[in-house]
């Protein structure tokens, strides 16, 4: 008799018992899922996180209704060369990011941070200096306890073999971004990043990583601290992007 045939009964048994002790998830809906399952989403979720081939700004990556720029790359003076954005931020994408960053499920980077990784490969594959993340406040840090774009940004570091770098810092608590028009993002934002002391990133070329790319404020804020601080080029990586309507 085939030996993974003979055992099948008692791996059912065992399956059914871990996943009754340690039940595994859906990372977005929470929905129940087989022990084997090999990603931690649903079935209907996982739709969610297949490629997205729809119209993108040319400049930011975000999704667009039409073709070229969005309005903000039009209108508004950039810092970054070129940002690249994986997903949508809607449906099952921004429930686990949302999960990810607010209910403690801070092991997630790892799935997300996958995915950014085979985005660069397929997408971006320019070579950098370093990588960063956009940093949280002290304050936001200690409550939250981790920096959920500092995890994505060092798993990816470590897959695609560029150096991760703290490079910026966090000097202002400021209102929730996702609270705030566009105006008052601006002001929100001004002057609350500043660079790492005794770092020097003269000429140098860096990749800053986010999880949410809304109307690119936050990391428009941190291009500008590094640009002024003498980087040669400065491109962002988000996990994704909130769609512009017209």
């Amino acid at each position: 008799m085939n030996l993974r045939l003979k055992y099948l009964p008692k791996m059912k048994i065992l399956n059914f018992l871990l996943t009754f002790i340690y039940p595994k998830t859906c990372m977005s809906c929470n929905t129940l899922l087989n022990y084997n399952t090999k990603i931690e989403l649903c079935d209907n979720c996982a739709k969610d996180f297949n490629p997205y081939r729809g119209n993108r700004c040319i400049t930011c990556d975000r999704p667009i209704d039409n073709t070229g720029e969005c309005s903000i790359c039009k209108s508004e003076k950039i810092y970054f060369e070129k940002g690249y954005c994986v997903y949508p931020y809607a449906g099952a994408v921004r429930n686990t990011i949302l999960n990810f960053k607010f209910k403690n499920m801070a092991l997630y980077y790892t799935y997300l941070g996958s995915k950014m990784t085979e985005y660069y490969f397929e997408y971006i594959m320019e070579s950098y200096d370093y990588i960063t993340a956009v940093p949280i406040h002290k304050k936001k840090l200690k409550v939250r306890g981790y920096n959920q774009a500092e995890l994505l940004a060092e798993y990816i570091s470590e897959q695609i073999n560029i150096p991760y770098c703290t490079v910026l810092k966090r000097t202002v608590t400021t209102k929730p971004q996702n609270a705030l028009n566009k105006k008052e993002r601006v002001v929100n934002i001004k002057n609350a990043f500043s660079l790492i002391d005794n770092i020097n990133i003269k000429n140098k070329s860096i990749l800053i990583v986010d999880d949410i790319f809304t109307t690119g404020t936050t990391i428009n804020e941190c291009c500008k601290v590094l640009k002024k601080a003498g980087a040669f080029k400065v491109d962002f990586l988000s996990l994704s992007a909130k769609r512009e309507t017209k």
